[in-house]
């Protein structure tokens, strides 16, 4: 009885720890998308840069800062190399960006059909939720894992 409390605790001690991971991470994300939001909007309101251009820079940006926060603060990684981390992390990010491009392209083009600012902002609100899953799942076993 004793070992079956032991391994319930263990688990549950596991899953309390991947809770936090995830909220922190989900924090440190919502720091890195309005940095991203707001280069974008920045780019195609001010600048007028065609919005498939100004999403990969805006989303770069955002990359740049979830990386440094993540490190430190959500998985707390003291590995040294930070450049073989950080290309990891941008891999992962790479992937994201394709996802966010597909996914913002047909959103706006098939699911909306049209390139209002509104469909804009409601598209980017939800790829951004798909991609964040993504990038959460690929840096927790790959970049903040591997590299410790």
């Amino acid at each position: 009885m004793k070992e079956t409390l032991t391994r319930i605790d263990s688990l549950m001690s596991g899953i309390y720890k991947d809770y936090m991971k995830f909220f922190k991470y989900m924090g440190v994300g919502v720091i890195g998308t309005a940095a991203d939001w707001l280069v974008f909007y920045a780019l195609i309101g001010l600048a007028d840069i065609f919005y498939m251009y100004a999403v990969a820079v805006s989303y770069f940006v955002g990359m740049v800062i979830n990386f440094f926060l993540n490190k430190h603060f959500t998985f707390n990684n003291k590995y040294k190399k930070v450049h073989f981390q950080f290309l990891s992390f941008a891999f992962v990010a790479l992937i994201g960006l394709g996802l966010n491009e597909a996914l913002l392209f047909a959103f706006v083009h098939y699911i909306f059909s049209s390139s209002s600012d509104l469909a804009l902002m409601a598209s980017r609100v939800i790829v951004t939720f798909m991609v964040f899953v993504w990038n959460f799942l690929a840096n927790k076993h790959t970049t903040f894992k591997i590299f410790q």
